[in-house]
């Protein structure tokens, strides 16, 4: 996933019965390296790798998480009419963005590309829990929502151990804030008067899609998910034309007309899937969307000057201007 996860608690000598809360977080960590083993596309053992490799000559049968994150993978492209698609890797390797080295490919080049993407093309066998292929040349890329499942997984083991204050991040882009960032039944806080006017939860920053290390503001998080997608890091210009690294699986050309959108929603699987998902939708459809899922949304374009930006919110969300 090619990022670092971090765990943030209110007190790190708090316990969790008789164990620390630094001992419960690590053990519970493990399970990130195996969920990266068994989704990337980097190693050929990986279990997502093996359906790359023959699901287009006969059935690949899998693990019950990895199936059942490939049905929801296939429920959030239907959901969102295909913006959202996992086997759009193809495309994105046909514009260089993989390696990182973009570059615009020649119109045949994108619609042989296209002739192997399309997420209705993927056959999903609940009973034999198996993934076939129905168009050669396909491959699966789970990058655009393996951070979340990954996230959502850990979030599920900490409840489990009884840890009810946590805020998990990976990368900066995927976050999930559980709980409060100074419980109410902390004793140092008891002692204190705590600000009605605060809102419960963490506080967590919206960073400048360009400007590493400075924030536009910031957003109270509580028992909910953030995710952020944008091409104000990935891009080239070819002709005078920028072409960002988010590419419209439906039509194989970049999209987008931010520089990133932030979303907030329940669960980090849906938020970091429906961050691109939005992203490429455009202006009156990704709003419309977050308006009947009751989405939370922050638009981030250009100004007019170099640098500056314009911000766009809409939806549930407690903004803190900082």
């Amino acid at each position: 996933m090619a990022c670092e996860f971090v765990v943030l608690v209110p007190d790190e000598h708090q316990r969790v019965g008789t164990r620390s809360v630094a001992d419960v977080v690590l053990r519970q960590m493990e399970a990130i390296e195996e969920i990266e083993n068994a989704l990337t596309v980097y190693r050929g053992d990986s279990e997502i790798a093996r359906v790359n490799a023959s699901a287009f000559e006969q059935p690949v049968h899998l693990k019950p998480a990895t199936f059942d994150l490939l049905a929801k993978a296939t429920s959030l492209a239907e959901q969102t009419r295909g913006a959202f698609d996992i086997t759009a890797g193809p495309l994105v390797e046909t514009w260089g963005f993989t390696k990182r080295e973009g570059r615009k490919p020649k119109p045949d080049e994108i619609t042989s590309a296209r002739k192997r993407v399309g997420w209705k093309h993927l056959i999903l066998d609940a009973e034999n829990r198996t993934v076939r292929f129905a168009v050669d040349g396909m491959s699966i890329n789970l990058g655009a929502i393996g951070k979340g499942h990954a996230i959502d997984v850990l979030a599920a083991a900490l409840r489990a151990e009884g840890m009810r204050d946590f805020l998990i991040h990976a990368g900066h882009s995927s976050v999930l804030a559980a709980g409060d960032q100074q419980p109410a039944d902390d004793p140092e806080v008891a002692e204190v008067e705590v600000d009605a006017e605060r809102p419960k939860g963490w506080l967590v920053g919206v960073s400048h899609p360009t400007r590493p290390g400075r924030r536009l503001g910031g957003l109270w998080l509580r028992d909910e998910a953030l995710s952020t997608s944008g091409s104000g890091k990935q891009f080239f210009h070819h002709q005078g034309k920028r072409y960002g690294h988010v590419i419209d699986p439906r039509t194989g050309y970049p999209a987008g007309q931010w520089l990133s959108l932030t979303l907030t929603t329940t669960h980090a699987v849906e938020a970091d899937a429906l961050s691109t998902a939005l992203f490429v939708m455009g202006n009156d459809d990704a709003k419309a969307y977050a308006a009947e899922h009751g989405i939370g949304l922050i638009l981030v374009s250009a100004g007019k000057r170099q640098e500056e930006v314009v911000i766009d919110k809409s939806g549930p969300l407690n903004w803190h201007n900082s």
